[in-house]
């Protein structure tokens, strides 16, 4: 018995189904740029069909070649273990997706069975996939010599790859003769039985073999009869396999799909079909496959029985939940079941509804190529859900709800037509609100971000707070949905609450502008803040944990703003605001401003007259303009951490709708009210809002919550109305410039220093704006840049007492007299 045979034997006695080692394996190196397929004379997966997500160890021959290179070259294979032989020596490695592998033994080739003996329990099958699923799963089991890396390195190749490949089949359909008039529906049908038809003979298929690969129309008669298909308009003649022969000859070549998961193909082939072109034709909508990925790996459905789970898809689209909860259930299922057994059990515990039926044939279609090697069995049913109670008799069917619904507002027809519509103006509002009635195990929506914070949403966060015992909120970037500009987020609620559990484990999860194209490849996050808090008597739907949390926590005993300043939007016409303000003085018109854009914090905009006409204001005639107050923008002037910027307003001006006018509730002096525009132009307001507020403006309840010190120094005032006559004075232009940045970081540090922050909390608060512009009227320098001394507040950096190159350490910690010690000595000892 020769070293494959011997090995292939353990992996047996290992607990590996027969059809699930194969011999002579073929799989693309998806890693590197050529088009290279590799065989290995062995592999065995945890799952069958194979693919690179089951794929466990491997053996390759030694061949005298360097072991390093020769594991390197294999890790598109997926295998976590890779066993190299060279005579009588059998070395077993790691796969690793950055750091070079690593040899993990080295034993003659007799010592094979007590080396699978040893290692039993770590490289059984359901070991190796449940470690290979740690990063994706949300579990807490791990193999040390698994590389969670590895697998999101190849998928985000597969996934380019397969896209490229596909687009350049579609192109050359389309640039055969008459390809230009094909229907979209008609492109779809084509490309899935192509694609289909390349997987059974990759994977060298039984059945791929008989048709004649040369002849499409053989081709395509045999998936149509494969998957129980009708026959498409023009396949029985030869206009279809004419158009489609280059395309399929090219596809042909491509890739192979031997190792290549058939969820990833489902996902590919949705993604690249469903173009803007045919949303906007058909109405379909699509999920984003990381953003579904995400959101299913979240519920943990691995901490349920598989036979206790339904989930269920409304408004599926085209289908990119149902595909990926299809790869999560089917994980979760016996390794000893064969692949007929899980297609049975998955069609019964899956299923979606979408109104649109070219989306339903879509998301068929998508569930077939995800579910290889099996015949069809899935249906996407074609359902009008908010008509006649269809939604929540769907749902109450079901246990595990995922859901993109559609965001916009029902219409006047849809309020006529449908009783739903009554209870709410938003479609969303109403598919998630049907979900929370149905209390199902586990939810997961992909929502407006408006969900997060704003009021319309309120109801069903606090719904969703009294119900279950964990959620977690996703933030996502703008250009997520690439055909959609729309702000979105997603929550996922799992864990329905026992009666007597008083506590809800929050998660708050963010992926950033930057981190944007990442997030899409490899469903990497930027950063997640989790607390759990005891649940109030009364859920206030406060489910979002904003950046700083720590800090807010620690200032909610401080006063707020609405104590002592009373904001209020600027005016408002009845006409167009850009008609409303003047260069010249008109009757009835009065000074103000009318214009946020390209404030400057301190500064006051440009003044001009404004129509203060009665009859021609909408709101704020009735206001008492003419007292002292600040003024400040109502929208935001970045969508960064530097979002709000305030100036004094001493001579009773006017403002428009783009400022508030922020009235003291009491009497103050001009010096109290330089003191509150430090405040409002400070570090803390300025994160305040920026991580409380939506991207264009701001709300007054937030305004009006920004915390604020208990008392404020005098010198802060006398600071600003320094600063503020240097903003102003001629000597800018000779030098007085340079004082600015410091003379503003001694205002920022005055006010810092009013809070009483722990240092912590500072640091933490002072690096939220890093990398941030500052809008002011010079040059900004981050406070770190200006005072480079650790360990410090602020306000101790910025007095000058401690020269960052001097020995001020060794002056302030003097060593103790030489008795203490002795003292301190006998003690420790």
């Amino acid at each position: 018995m020769n070293a494959v045979d011997r090995i292939a034997q353990a992996v047996h006695d290992t607990g590996y189904r027969s059809e699930a080692v194969v011999r002579n394996y073929a799989f693309a190196d998806v890693l590197v740029d050529a088009n290279t397929t590799r065989t290995v004379p062995l592999v065995a997966f945890t799952r069958t069909p194979p693919s690179y997500r089951s794929a466990a160890l491997a053996v390759v021959n030694g061949d005298g070649r360097r072991a390093v290179d020769l594991v390197n070259e294999h890790r598109a294979l997926g295998a976590p273990l890779l066993f190299v032989v060279d005579h009588d020596d059998v070395t077993v490695w790691q796969v690793r997706s950055v750091d070079p592998p690593r040899a993990l033994e080295k034993i003659k080739l007799a010592d094979l069975t007590a080396l699978f003996a040893r290692n039993q329990a770590n490289w059984h099958p359901d070991a190796i996939h449940r470690a290979k699923s740690v990063g994706t799963a949300g579990g807490s089991y791990q193999l040390d010599f698994v590389d969670l890396g590895l697998l999101p390195a190849i998928e985000g190749e597969i996934h380019i790859k397969l896209d490229r490949l596909l687009v350049e089949t579609l192109d050359l359909a389309r640039n055969a003769p008459a390809g230009d008039r094909l229907d979209p529906r008609t492109l779809f049908r084509v490309v899935f039985r192509l694609l289909a038809a390349k997987v059974l003979q990759d994977r060298r298929h039984p059945y791929a073999d008989g048709w004649n690969p040369e002849d499409l129309a053989s081709v395509l008669t045999g998936i149509e009869t494969y998957y129980m298909l009708g026959a498409i308009d023009g396949s029985a003649n030869t206009a279809l396999p004419a158009m489609f022969d280059a395309a399929w000859r090219h596809l042909r070549a491509g890739i192979s799909f031997s190792n290549i998961s058939s969820d990833d193909l489902a996902f590919v082939y949705e993604n690249t079909l469903v173009t803007p072109e045919t949303r906007k034709l058909f109405g379909t909508h699509s999920t984003p496959r990381q953003v579904a990925e995400y959101v299913v790996q979240r519920l943990e459905l691995h901490k349920h029985k598989p036979e206790d789970i339904r989930i269920y898809e409304p408004f599926a689209g085209a289908g990119v939940f149902l595909v990926s909860a299809l790869r999560h259930l089917r994980d979760l299922l016996p390794v000893e079941w064969s692949d007929q057994q899980r297609h049975n059990f998955l069609i019964g515990h899956i299923s979606g509804d979408e109104v649109d039926p070219f989306a339903c044939e879509v998301a068929t279609l998508s569930l077939i190529l995800a579910d290889y090697p099996n015949h069809n069995g899935w249906h996407v049913e074609e359902v009008d859900l908010f008509a006649d109670g269809a939604l929540a008799q769907r749902i109450g069917l079901n246990n595990v709800i995922v859901c993109n619904p559609p965001f916009e507002a029902f219409s006047k027809a849809d309020r006529i037509r449908y009783a739903i519509a009554g209870d709410t103006h938003s479609k969303a509002i109403a598919a998630l609100s049907a979900a929370i009635d149905a209390k199902p195990l586990a939810l997961g929506f992909v929502l407006p971000r408006s969900y997060i914070l704003e009021h319309q949403f309120a109801e069903q966060r606090r719904r969703m707070e009294s119900l279950y015992g964990s959620v977690e909120i996703l933030k996502l970037p703008d250009g997520i949905f690439g055909a959609s500009d729309v702000e979105s987020s997603a929550v996922i609620a799992r864990d329905l609450r026992a009666p007597m559990t008083k506590t809800i484990r929050l998660l708050s999860t963010e992926v950033s502008e930057r981190d944007r194209s990442s997030f899409l490849k490899t469903g990497q996050t930027t950063v997640q803040r989790e607390v759990t808090r005891t649940l109030d008597d009364n859920p206030q739907g406060r489910l979002w944990i904003p950046p700083l949390y720590d800090l807010w926590d620690y200032l909610q005993h401080n006063p707020r703003l609405g104590s002592v300043l009373e904001s209020r939007r600027g005016l408002e016409w009845k006409y167009r605001q850009d008609q409303a303000a003047s260069d010249v003085e008109k009757p009835g018109y009065r000074l103000g401003y009318a214009n946020s854009r390209n404030l400057r914090q301190y500064r006051s905009a440009p003044a001009v007259w404004l129509d203060f006409r009665s009859d021609q204001l909408r709101c704020g005639a009735s206001h008492d303009w003419s007292t002292a107050k600040l003024i400040a923008s109502a929208t935001r002037l970045s969508r960064g951490a530097w979002c709000i910027g305030a100036f004094a307003d001493l001579e009773g001006l006017l403002c428009s709708q783009q400022f508030f006018a922020m009235r003291p509730t009491s009497a103050v002096t001009p010096n109290d009210l330089l003191a509150l525009t430090a405040v409002l132009n400070g570090p803390l307001a300025n994160a305040f809002l920026a991580v409380n507020s939506p991207k264009d403006r701001f709300r007054v309840s937030v305004v009006d919550a920004i915390p604020i010190p208990i008392s404020l120094p005098a010198k802060l005032g006398e600071l600003v109305e320094a600063y503020v006559a240097l903003l102003d004075s001629s000597d800018i232009l000779n030098g007085a410039a340079d004082q600015l940045p410091r003379l503003l970081a001694q205002i920022d540090a005055t006010l810092l220093e009013a809070y009483d922050l722990p240092l912590r909390l500072e640091r933490q608060l002072l690096a939220f704006f890093e990398d941030s512009e500052r809008p002011v009227s010079h040059h900004w320098q981050h406070w770190d840049s200006l005072y480079p001394v650790h360990g410090l507040s602020l306000s101790e950096r910025a007095s000058g007492r401690f020269n960052p190159g001097g020995d001020w350490v060794r002056k302030i910690f003097q060593p103790l007299p030489e008795d203490q010690i002795s003292v301190l000595r006998d003690y420790v000892v």
